[in-house]
């Protein structure tokens, strides 16, 4: 499962967020980054999703997530099934 959360360098939710997120990922086997909005990376995943707020949560491609999560939450999160996508 690849989990990724795009952030921005002065997002302060972002901080908590990667928080949450590098904790849950330490618990599980998650191919887990943090994307940087201001890389290129990051610029062109935004504009796939055409995201407009952050921190968000990007699972196997697909947007999850907007904002802060729990731990509680960003586990059951990663325990779902992934989403299939549609040809």
């Amino acid at each position: 499962m690849k989990v990724q959360l795009l952030v921005s360098e002065s997002c302060v939710p972002c901080d908590q967020a990667e928080k949450v997120w590098r904790s849950v990922a330490a618990e599980r086997e998650l191919d887990f980054s943090v994307v940087d909005l201001a890389t290129s990376e990051g610029k062109a995943l935004a504009e796939r999703l055409r995201l407009k707020t952050i921190p968000a949560l990007v699972i196997d491609g697909v947007l999850i997530a907007i904002g802060v999560q729990s731990p509680d939450e960003a586990r059951a999160l990663v325990t779902r099934p992934p989403r299939r996508k549609h040809p």
